[in-house]
């Protein structure tokens, strides 16, 4: 297509966009979701659960619009680029909490009691037989995380950011050529959050493997 090196600048920083922000909200969102897992005191319990409601209860724009007016009012000044990480870190953080939360949730309390059997404390438990069977199971559930980021990151248009979205609507405001680039940006996007999907799939089979070796050689 004539017109694909002028979406490919998009398409890098609608990259970029995804990518650091998921990072981050992991970064973030994953040991905010054990915390929860574990109970903690009922302050933090509030704050988080009231977190996870304005994240999930919002829609994606309002959290975006809510970053470009507010920050600057805090005397925080970023480029549209660097508030458009913070509106996607802020929602998928949101989401993220709930992964990590309901994976730890599901490991059976038969894993606990087996660890302390063997004088294992609760730290080392947690680290080394709940978290790598919880994090096998955030695989999937993040997966569907990060393609949904990747479709969000679409909307900072509204904000000025020169990502997939916006590159492609300036092309179309030239050439007139909606339908090609409405096109375009479907194939793209597709491509992109298959990539995704194969890469959680390989993790998921290489981690799930390594455990079972694990399992086997400690019996």
């Amino acid at each position: 297509m004539e017109q694909m090196p002028r979406l490919l600048p998009g398409l890098i920083i609608t990259i970029e966009l995804s990518l650091i922000g998921f990072l981050i909200a992991t970064i973030l969102g994953v040991p905010l979701g054990v915390f929860r897992a574990y109970n903690p005191p009922i302050i933090f319990t509030f704050i988080i659960d009231l977190y996870v409601f304005v994240v999930r209860g919002t829609p994606i724009l309002v959290q975006i619009y809510a970053a470009y007016f507010l920050l600057p009012l805090m005397g925080i000044k970023l480029s549209p680029f660097w508030i458009g990480i913070v509106a996607l870190t802020f929602n998928s953080a949101g989401y993220q909490i709930e992964i990590a939360r309901a994976a730890i949730l599901s490991i059976d309390n038969g894993q606990y009691e087996g660890a302390f059997s063997l004088g294992l404390g609760k730290m080392r438990t947690l680290l080394s037989i709940i978290l790598p069977q919880a994090f096998l199971r955030m695989l999937p559930p993040m997966a569907n995380e990060m393609s949904n980021l990747i479709k969000a990151s679409s909307v900072l248009s509204v904000i000025t950011v020169f990502e997939l979205h916006k590159a492609a609507n300036a092309i179309i405001s030239d050439t007139f050529k909606f339908l090609e680039m409405l096109f375009a940006q479907a194939v793209l996007y597709v491509v992109f959050v298959v990539l995704m999907t194969q890469l959680s799939i390989y993790l998921e089979k290489r981690i799930g493997t390594r455990l079972q070796i694990k399992n086997f050689s400690q019996r």
